[in-house]
């Protein structure tokens, strides 16, 4: 075959539904997709379901092409049904057709690997399997320690999570952990098995804007409802903050369910700068980067904990690309990264007083904090810009 007639190496995703909108997961999809691409491979997305609520329309047809990324429903209609009958009927067209279409691929010799972001244990076996019937190799996306996350909960759930964690893992043909924590775990699980270390990626140029003025400086924190502890966390910390000079606090929360925010509403009515908290739902992707811009400081207090250990949040790199600086605390891949006073602010400890101590330096030192968001953007061309690893992915694919 001449190299004209060459066919771009092609990789697929595996695992995801909803794209091309999403938070984290479907970001760092595209992060990694644009990254291959940028070296001349082609990436598609299969979406086995339908994900959108069919009560609010969307514009997005059933194959495409966003940011140079193919996609396709194979559940032949990008809505979610609402009733259980025709929810399963369309889950099961959803797997013969996204059989059909890899073994479709595999035939025109146009399937190069597959990378599977999922943490279902009996979707991710099946993706296993199709690579043992067709023949292309599977490498996880592996981003969590599913086991460890404390908002996953029920029986069922742990089940999942167990097997996928201490048996199916260890059965991909190789892995891209985002942490130190995963890449020890896959080498003790399965030490004879390849894997290259992906951390968090972002598109610098998607933050290089101008900066929105509002009344108050704000700091800011971007995150899931479900993981109130940490939003409690923070509130207590705004709460010591002194009242003048005023700085407000921005929320910007997903997930969900409605009883969960009037709840923490009721509980912000209490702090004695109520006033000063904004929450934002729903944001539009498009917008994110116009809020974390504007921010004074951005939050992200990690836990001492194996599941905060394990993770690298995806909206640490979008954060620190915006040349603000950054609140963390000192645990996970932070420390691997971060130094306190250098590139970003790191309290030693996850409590509220040390917090709080490191959001009073953004406010009594203006300066400094300028100075230290500029030498965290600068980690981030370094480290995390997804334009760097393009060539090392595709070239650990094609070795597979």
């Amino acid at each position: 075959m001449s190299q004209k007639d060459k066919k771009p190496f092609h990789v697929i995703y595996l695992g995801e539904s909803g794209f091309p909108y999403g938070l984290a997961a479907i970001q760092k999809l595209i992060m990694i997709s644009k990254a291959l691409i940028s070296v001349g491979a082609k990436v598609t997305v299969i979406n086995r379901k339908g994900f959108f609520d069919p009560e609010k329309l969307v514009d997005i047809p059933l194959e495409g092409v966003v940011h140079g990324i193919n996609y396709i429903y194979t559940s032949g209609t990008v809505y979610k049904p609402k009733s259980f009958f025709p929810r399963n009927i369309q889950k099961l067209r959803g797997i013969i057709k996204e059989f059909m279409f890899l073994r479709k691929l595999k035939k025109n010799n146009n399937l190069g690997a597959a990378i599977i972001s999922c943490h279902h244990f009996g979707q991710t076996l099946l993706y296993r399997i199709y690579g043992w019937v067709l023949g292309f190799p599977i490498v996880l996306n592996y981003v969590e320690w599913a086991s460890a996350m404390q908002h996953r909960k029920g029986w069922k759930v742990q089940i999942n999570d167990y097997l996928f964690d201490n048996w199916l893992v260890q059965k991909m043909d190789g892995a891209f952990p985002i942490s130190e924590v995963l890449i020890d775990n896959f080498k003790k699980i399965a030490p004879s098995k390849p894997q290259f270390k992906i951390p968090i990626l972002c598109d610098y140029e998607e933050f290089n804007i101008p900066r929105v003025k509002r009344e108050y400086p704000y700091f800011l924190y971007c995150g899931a409802l479900v993981y109130r502890e940490v939003v409690d966390f923070i509130l207590e910390a705004f709460n010591q903050l002194p009242a003048e000079p005023r700085m407000d606090l921005y929320l910007i929360l997903g997930g969900g369910q409605e009883e969960d925010l009037r709840k923490l509403e009721i509980d912000i009515k209490q702090l004695k700068e109520k006033d000063r908290v904004k929450i934002f739902r729903n944001i539009p992707r498009k917008d994110i980067p116009i809020y974390f811009k504007g921010a004074s400081a951005l939050l992200i207090p990690l836990r001492n904990t194996i599941q905060d250990e394990a993770r690298f949040p995806h909206k640490i790199g979008e954060y620190v690309a915006t040349g603000n600086p950054m609140i963390a605390t000192n645990f996970g891949e932070v420390k691997h990264y971060f130094k306190d006073g250098e590139n970003a602010f790191i309290a030693d400890d996850y409590e509220v007083v040390a917090y709080a101590e490191k959001m009073k330096e953004v406010i009594e030192n203006p300066k400094l904090a300028v100075e230290i968001g500029l030498k965290g953007q600068e980690l981030c061309l370094q480290k995390f810009n997804y334009i760097h690893y393009g060539e090392p992915i595709k070239n650990f694919l094609e070795k597979m």
